[in-house]
Order: C-alpha cells, then sequence, then structure tokens
C-alpha cells in the first residue's frame, strides 16, 4: 500500500516538472512580425501574398482558406521564399478564384523551425 502511495506522489512530480520545463521554452518561443499579408483577387485566381521580418526561422506556412471565417482548411503550403524577390523575406501563392462563392476569407499559419506556430488574422478577400 505505501508502495503505491509513493509511486502515486512521484507521478505527481514526475508531471509538475515537465509541465514546468515545458512552460519554460514555450516563454522563450519568438513570434515572427508579418510585415505584410494581401489576398487579391486577379486574373480568375487569388493572389496571396506575406513578408515577415525574417526575425524567426522559418520550417513552412500554411495558407488557409474559410467561407465563414471561424472554420479554416489548409490549401496550400509554402516552403521557402520568393526567389524573384531576394531583397526580402517574401513569400506567395495562389488560389482559384470561385465566381459563384459569397465569401472567401484567407489566413496564414506559420510554423517554425522549433515548430513554434503563429496565426495571422483572417483577411476577407478583396474582388476588384
Amino acid at each position: 500500500m505505501k508502495n503505491i502511495k509513493f509511486q502515486s506522489i512521484l507521478l505527481v512530480l514526475i508531471a509538475l516538472f515537465s509541465f514546468n520545463a515545458n512552460a519554460q521554452v514555450q516563454s522563450s518561443t519568438r513570434n515572427i512580425n508579418f510585415t505584410r499579408f494581401d489576398v487579391i483577387a486577379q486574373d480568375n485566381k487569388v493572389a496571396i501574398n506575406l513578408a515577415t521580418d525574417g526575425s524567426v526561422p522559418t520550417n513552412y506556412f500554411e495558407i488557409q482558406k474559410s467561407s465563414d471565417g471561424i472554420n479554416f482548411k489548409t490549401i496550400a503550403l509554402i516552403l521557402g521564399p520568393d526567389p524573384k524577390q531576394s531583397t526580402c523575406d517574401c513569400y506567395g501563392c495562389f488560389d482559384k478564384l470561385l465566381k459563384d462563392s459569397k465569401n472567401a476569407y484567407y489566413r496564414a499559419k506559420h510554423i517554425g523551425t522549433d515548430g513554434s506556430e503563429q496565426l495571422t488574422n483572417a483577411k476577407l478577400l478583396a474582388k476588384l
């Protein structure tokens, strides 16, 4: 009986130590600064462009889409910066322009090399 109590106390202490260690790792994670996030309808497609200040190492970006601004699905992965814009940490991709859709919201999700995640605010598609 004493052995079971000791094991229970030991498990609780291990869980508390693990939680504290994880909290310290998460608190050291830096946020990336999105300097631009544009969603524009042009030439029968949606151009999605974003830029960062490059302050946090990037693993990749997810571009997510929603019809209600709440429930998002990943529609694209961006694995590297735009080679045409070597002077900035710029990224971009395209989506199909659906003429009969009412609303389309987009957001970008940054995945850092340390596994951290950060979302932009959702943007409503600006149709031209």
